[in-house]
């Protein structure tokens, strides 16, 4: 799963020798390689094991100084890619290193993104002791690379040694929220409802993300359809300490749930630890202050044909009215579609799905966004526990969330 794996930027200048770069490291013609500037024409992804780093997802981005007007948009995808990588390659030839990048540079900082120069095309043009030292003074780690006559064990093994040291601590740790609730042999009820949006034969990935990491925690994970909930509780020898539930059976999940057993929901729980939770349980109080004619941006981080009963297209406008009682309009917005601050101020709230698809550090640059235009911002399952009147029992294990939310509330009254 792409959003649980370390992922790697790989910028440069148009023929610069990333696409020679990503096929070395993946000893595959992953990417197309040719001496025509732009071959590159937007961001290639390919995933590969890293031992003992794991999995990890290498972007080949397209040149940005590609002056093309086609260019230009590939460039604009190519900056995307800046929001979600943890760690950013940069390339650059011998004696080529000026103002392009150390505006890849400068970008990177701003995001507090590790910067890993690589020296590319050493067999042609050497760098020598004054290049290499230049380099160190923007970054400590400088590998240098030729497709021709390099060693990929040695490369490789240099680069992981860097990954190691320069990788967030907790890059591979998401959930941390449920370490503090969920310990070595706890169970958990996770309900999964199989619905018209399910795929055929498989579940949705916050519940398999969710199933995998209680096994990480060596706690017990009991999957069941909301109608099988009540009988499970009943049969159950042991108490769960907590009950996760996809959003849209929340209300009558929360109903039938003790109130000695935690309730909240997948999207919830991505909340805390794919973004900030407090924010997102702030932002959910301006559902209670929509008039008519304010505008509700509704965004979807993956792209996929909507069914009949899709949540982002048909339920949640739905429900956003109903619950509002205004006439507001709804705008939805899918993919890497997610709008510049600037287009943001034009909404009165932002409703963002879990993000499954988007690592933590992605979703962070989004929401990071809403805040720095002032808007305030939820997700699915917090923004429907508040319809459905059940907020504070999904916030309960979230309690400085859950206070957030309060005090957000009362600031509207």
């Amino acid at each position: 799963m792409k959003a649980l794996t370390a992922q790697i930027g790989i910028f440069g200048r148009t023929n610069s020798g990333k696409s020679s770069l990503i096929n070395f490291i993946t000893n595959q013609n992953t990417s197309i390689v040719s001496k025509i500037p732009g071959t590159t024409t937007d961001v290639v992804q390919k995933q590969m094991e890293l031992n003992p780093l794991g999995q990890i997802t290498l972007f080949d981005t397209a040149g940005m100084d590609d002056a093309s007007v086609l260019g230009s948009a590939r460039i604009e995808k190519t900056k995307r890619i800046f929001d979600s990588s943890d760690i950013i390659i940069l390339l650059a030839e011998t004696d080529k290193f000026g103002t392009f990048e150390k505006e890849i540079i400068k970008e990177a900082d701003k995001r507090k993104t590790p910067v890993v120069i690589v020296v590319s095309k050493i067999d042609l043009n050497p760098p020598d002791a004054a290049f290499v030292k230049d380099l160190n003074s923007y970054s400590k780690n400088v590998l240098q690379f030729s497709s021709v006559t390099g060693n990929r064990d040695d490369f490789l093994n240099g680069l992981k040694k860097i990954l190691a040291e320069v990788l967030p601590d907790n890059y591979t740790e998401n959930y941390l929220s449920l370490r503090n609730i969920v310990k070595k042999d706890d169970t958990v009820v996770l309900i999964a409802p199989i619905d018209a949006g399910a795929p055929r034969g498989k579940i949705i990935m916050p519940q398999i993300q969710t199933i995998r990491h209680i096994l990480d925690l060596n706690a017990c994970a009991y999957i069941l359809q909301d109608g099988q909930y009540h009988a499970a509780l009943n049969n159950m020898k042991v108490k769960p300490v907590l009950a996760i539930t996809d959003s849209q059976a929340v209300k009558r999940i929360a109903a039938i749930t003790p109130p000695d057993i935690k309730l909240t929901t997948f999207s919830t729980v991505y909340a805390a630890d794919k973004s900030d939770i407090i924010e997102m349980a702030k932002g959910a109080a301006a559902l209670n202050a929509l008039k008519d004619g304010d505008k509700v941006l509704i965004s979807e981080a993956c792209t996929h044909h909507a069914s009949a009963d899709d949540i982002s297209k048909i339920k949640l406008p739905k429900w956003i009215k109903e619950y509002a009682g205004q006439n507001v309009e709804i705008v939805r917005v899918c993919g890497q579609d997610f709008p510049d601050k600037l287009e943001l101020k034009k909404y009165k709230i932002i409703i963002h799905c879990g993000a499954c698809t988007l690592n933590r550090k992605g979703m962070l640059a989004r929401l990071n966004k809403a805040v720095e235009a002032r808007v305030p911002v939820t997700n699915y399952g917090i923004a429907i526990s508040v319809m459905q009147g059940v907020i504070e029992k999904v916030l309960e294990i979230f309690p400085e969330a859950l206070k957030a939310y309060k005090k957000a509330m009362n600031s509207r009254k």
